[in-house]
């Protein structure tokens, strides 16, 4: 039996490069665990791992999945709701980064920093969480699109949203927003 690949998370994160939402590293390795789990059985069948997985599938059937279960609404109570918005406002601010006002209803603003892109006239970004959805990224004005942020809704979920939104407004971090993404 042949051991799962160490490669499996690099191989996530270039299926997740290719999507427009943002995904938080816990995810990046909970879909390279499913993979090498998915990898494990064709080898326990007598497939070779190269050959079970040649075009992709398996893994793009793992980062699938994984990303599912991050981005499918859960419904949560407005107290759950609330708590966890309170996690983000506090990642955020570990993370050095100014949490503003915001038209966005139930979200959380971030002032852009210094030297990151702009947006036109947007003023930073948001971060949304509503009782029936994920995460989701948008500008910090009135009228925006979303991203999904696949990520748990919970506290340490918060702190991994806080570091994307951060890596994001340095630009460190592949913007959603961009079209040549």
């Amino acid at each position: 039996m042949s051991t799962p690949t160490t490669d499996s998370p690099d191989r996530i994160r270039r299926i997740y490069d290719g999507h427009a939402g943002l995904y938080a590293p816990s995810v990046v390795t909970e879909a390279a665990a499913l993979l090498d789990a998915y990898l494990a059985t064709a080898d326990q069948h007598g497939l070779d791992q190269k050959a079970a997985d040649f075009d992709g599938w398996l893994a793009l059937a793992a980062a699938e999945a994984v990303s599912r279960k991050y981005s499918r609404p859960t419904d949560r109570t407005s107290g759950e709701l609330y708590e966890l918005l309170n996690h983000l406002r506090t990642a955020l601010a570990t993370e050095g980064l100014e949490v503003v006002t915001t038209p966005v209803r139930m979200g959380v603003g971030i002032a852009p920093v210094p030297g990151g892109p702009t947006w036109g006239t947007a003023g930073g970004l948001a971060v949304a969480l509503y009782t029936d959805s994920s995460w989701e990224l948008m500008l910090n004005s009135a009228h925006t699109t979303s991203h999904t942020i696949h990520a748990p809704a919970t506290e340490a979920g918060a702190a991994e949203v806080a570091q994307l939104v951060h890596g994001v407004l340095r630009g460190e971090v592949a913007d959603p927003f961009r079209k040549n993404r």
